[in-house]
């Protein structure tokens, strides 16, 4: 169903008091090609500390009961969201059938060493309860069904909010759980399994590729892997 012009959408991000400066372009330039594809940002929800799952119940609740938007976009404030990417994620979204939309971006386990391992943070569940099951190989520009994903990058519609408050009327819907050893349950997918508890589907676009911002070393790890993929022509220059 295409998305009707009255409808209104918060931009919204959580920071530790400073962002970098590829984060505020990408922000500026999705805001300004926004009217182009028809989504009409109307204001934004900025929520600073250093709480990372405070930080976003803060943010979700401030949506809910102060700036009452259609829909909300988050975006990380180490993601660089680009105009295509977001339009690709807005299209795709349905207030009824996909209420919930995440675009696609990397992460690593490995994030000390210099060629880290990436991998789509796109998760189906996996056999047990801190277990998740990566999507990949990643399918290409395709938008597909998931569990989970991160909050990178991430449009809901407002009718999640009644559902996701009956499914935990007491408790943050962001509340992190760690147990002994690996046994550890992240904010983000904390609240991406409540919404499965409300009945609420989560898609992905694959196509909606945006940049995650992350430290490396330029070293001859990084050349040998630029120069000899170019070589094979796995990427362009």
């Amino acid at each position: 169903m295409p998305h009707s012009s009255k409808e209104t959408v918060a931009l919204a991000w959580c920071d530790g008091g400073m962002v970098d400066g590829r984060f505020m372009d990408g922000l500026l330039l999705a805001t300004m090609n926004a009217p182009k594809i028809g989504m009409n940002i109307v204001n934004k929800i900025r929520v600073n500390g250093n709480q990372i799952g405070r930080q976003r119940q803060v943010l979700f609740d401030n949506w809910a009961d102060v700036t009452k938007t259609d829909w909300l976009l988050w975006i990380d404030s180490d993601i660089v969201v680009t105009p295509d990417s977001l339009k690709l994620v807005w299209d795709s979204a349905d207030k009824v059938s996909r209420p919930v939309v995440s675009g696609t971006y990397f992460v690593s386990k490995e994030n000390e060493r210099s060629l880290m391992q990436p991998f789509p943070a796109l998760f189906k569940e996996g056999s047990t309860k801190h277990e998740l099951q990566i999507i990949h190989p990643l399918p290409k520009n395709e938008l597909i069904k998931v569990d989970s994903a991160g909050f990178g990058f991430l449009l809901m519609h407002k009718s999640i909010i009644s559902k996701m408050r009956e499914v935990s009327p007491d408790y943050s819907l962001f509340a992190e759980e760690e147990g002994i050893g690996d046994k550890y349950i992240s904010e983000d997918i904390v609240f991406f399994r409540k919404l499965k508890a409300a009945g609420v589907d989560v898609y992905a676009h694959t196509g909606a590729l945006v940049q995650h911002m992350k430290r490396f070393s330029f070293d001859i790890n990084y050349y040998n892997l630029y120069w000899n993929g170019l070589q094979k022509e796995l990427f362009t220059k």
